[in-house]
């Protein structure tokens, strides 16, 4: 076109014969099993040699963040079969092993040091080291002055040779943060066992658990029950009234509580930390039962959904977030106060301290002289059965990672 000055380029192409996948070899592997990489892999021997495909195992070798950055190759080799060819997966290995520990302050639970244990490539088969089958454990400890926490997680992804994601815990938790006002400390110890698997999509995620743990409930120095004393002058009984909310008094101790949960998530996020596109939403319920090893019969549905969005400027991301929920009684059983639903605090409605926004419960003895040491517990919140909250949250970055 000699008037703009532009050519048309014509292409004809001849396809040739399409080449087939002889064998996978993998090198460079000195600690991981080779089972872990080729389970990943989305081709096999036989299969066409599809560089979309390939390109997708690359990225799923890369997520398993056991070799260095860069250090996946995936290329192909000529072999003396007519339009076959190998595929080698050549990988860098990282150490998969770390220690962390540290020490902060925040308005929930004040100061709080910790100290964590982590092995992404674990093995739990293959003493000594421990390594190579693509488990995961950790370990971690957490002291402060309201909590302490101590949790041992391990993690196989392929549950019986399946991409199906087996979880046990082991955990113990003393918290004193849990109550505003300082009526109670609760401690929760027991054990989790988890199924989570991908259902037909990456997107798509199902996990069921079954939890059974022990809680104790510890009132503070003073909180009482109902209380029967001889008055100190004329000797004749006098009912004392409980000086916190009956509901918190009554289960005060310990009780043994199992739990069979079940979720289904639809996650389309393009980060898992730190997101600024597509959308978490995650039904959620849960069943506690005598059947299940526990002493209650009640039920939790939570449904919630997190939506984000690119901000105004770079690295400013729009969050809207809605949850509902709702729990009740079985079997003529009612829900126990540490089960019910709560708002308040950092993850949920901000502007208000933890735990706070919540029903409370009516003095029986509303006639209690004022200077009663003990009348500002019936201010402890006792949750409630049911909630809706939204909210809509605009984040920007502080410290610019690339400066």
């Amino acid at each position: 076109n000699t008037e703009t000055g532009t050519i048309d380029i014509r292409y004809k192409v001849d396809e040739g014969q399409k080449s087939y996948i002889e064998k996978i070899e993998i090198r460079g592997n000195t600690k991981t099993k080779d089972r872990v990489i080729r389970r990943e892999l989305s081709v096999a021997p036989g299969d066409v040699f599809d560089m979309a495909r390939i390109k997708t195992s690359k990225r799923r070798l890369e997520g398993l963040d056991f070799f260095e950055p860069g250090g996946v190759e995936m290329r192909p080799e000529p072999t003396d079969v007519p339009n076959r060819k190998n595929l080698l997966v050549g990988v860098r290995e990282k150490n998969t092993g770390n220690i962390s520990f540290g020490a902060g302050f925040s308005s929930v639970d004040s100061i709080v040091g910790f100290a964590e244990w982590t092995q992404g490539n674990f093995d739990l088969f293959h003493p000594p080291t421990f390594t190579g089958a693509g488990q995961k454990l950790r370990l971690r400890i957490a002291i402060g002055t309201e909590r302490q926490d101590y949790v041992l997680a391990f993690t196989e992804p392929w549950f019986f040779n399946r991409k199906l994601a087996f979880n046990a815990d082991l955990f113990y938790r003393d918290a004193a943060y849990v109550s505003p006002e300082n009526v109670y400390t609760e401690s929760r110890a027991g054990m989790r066992l988890g199924l989570t698997r991908a259902l037909g999509s990456d997107f798509l995620i199902g996990s069921i658990g079954y939890r059974l743990e022990r809680i104790g409930i510890d009132l503070a120095p003073g909180v009482r029950n109902y209380w029967l004393v001889d008055d100190p002058i004329t000797g004749v009984p006098t009912l004392l009234y409980p000086n916190a909310p009956q509901s918190i008094v009554d289960e005060s101790g310990n009780t043994r509580q199992g739990t069979f949960s079940a979720s289904l998530a639809y996650d389309t996020r393009n980060d898992t930390r730190l997101p600024n596109h597509g959308q978490r939403t995650e039904l959620i319920s849960e069943i506690a039962s005598t059947y299940l090893g526990g002493q209650r019969d009640f039920y939790k549905v939570e449904l919630q959904s997190a939506w984000y969005f690119p901000g105004f400027a770079k690295g400013h991301v729009i969050e809207a977030l809605g949850r509902v929920g709702v729990a009740n009684g079985i079997n003529g059983d009612t829900v126990p106060f540490y089960n019910r639903f709560y708002l308040g605090g950092l993850y949920s409605l901000r502007g208000f301290q933890y735990r706070t926004v919540s029903p409370r419960e009516a003095d029986p003895n509303p006639n209690t002289p004022p200077s009663d040491a003990y009348r500002g517990y019936f201010q402890e919140p006792v949750g409630g059965n049911s909630f809706w909250f939204g909210s809509v949250e605009y984040s920007l970055p502080i410290i610019d990672k690339e400066g």
